[in-house]
């Protein structure tokens, strides 16, 4: 089943990022929050920015673009309007409870139906499962196993 052919709504959040957009569903979201300062981590690849303090837990924050094309660059056009996007980990590994994303704006919270997405050609990356027309936007939904599982695969998690 694809998300085209899903005929009830399904909450999601529209994420901007620096040069692509992302449709997260809400039930992932822990929480959406202000970018804050990250402890960086050591010997890490450059798409792992480093840890948040969150909560009373130590979340990972990932540039989800630099993990997609491998060699490109992170920047955050502004710091006022930046957000971290806290979502659950889905994958039951022990020790890896959420992983974040920076987001370039406040993302938005939308209902999708059938209706409100089409289908793209285009074809997706090892970090996303579909790209989607939504509105006027192309938007990718993010494979957030292969987030997590990359996450994992650097801190030595099984």
């Amino acid at each position: 089943m694809t998300l085209s052919e899903v005929d009830a709504e399904l909450p999601v959040f529209f994420v901007s990022l620096q040069k692509r957009n992302l449709l997260i569903p809400n039930a992932t979201v822990a929480e959406i929050i202000p970018y804050e300062p990250l402890q960086r981590a050591q010997d890490t690849p450059d798409w792992f920015l480093g840890y948040l303090g969150w909560r009373g837990v130590q979340v990972p924050v990932v540039s989800f673009e630099m993990l997609t094309v491998e060699r490109g660059s992170f920047s955050i056009v502004s710091v006022a309007s930046a957000s971290l996007v806290i979502m659950k980990a889905l994958g039951n590994r022990e020790g890896l409870d959420f992983v974040a994303i920076v987001a370039q704006t406040l993302p938005t919270l939308h209902r999708l139906t059938s209706e409100t997405l089409v289908d793209s050609d285009e074809p997706t990356t090892k970090t996303e499962l579909v790209k989607l027309r939504f509105g006027n936007e192309m938007a990718a939904v993010p494979d957030l196993d292969f987030v997590e599982w990359s996450v994992a695969n650097v801190l030595g998690i099984d």
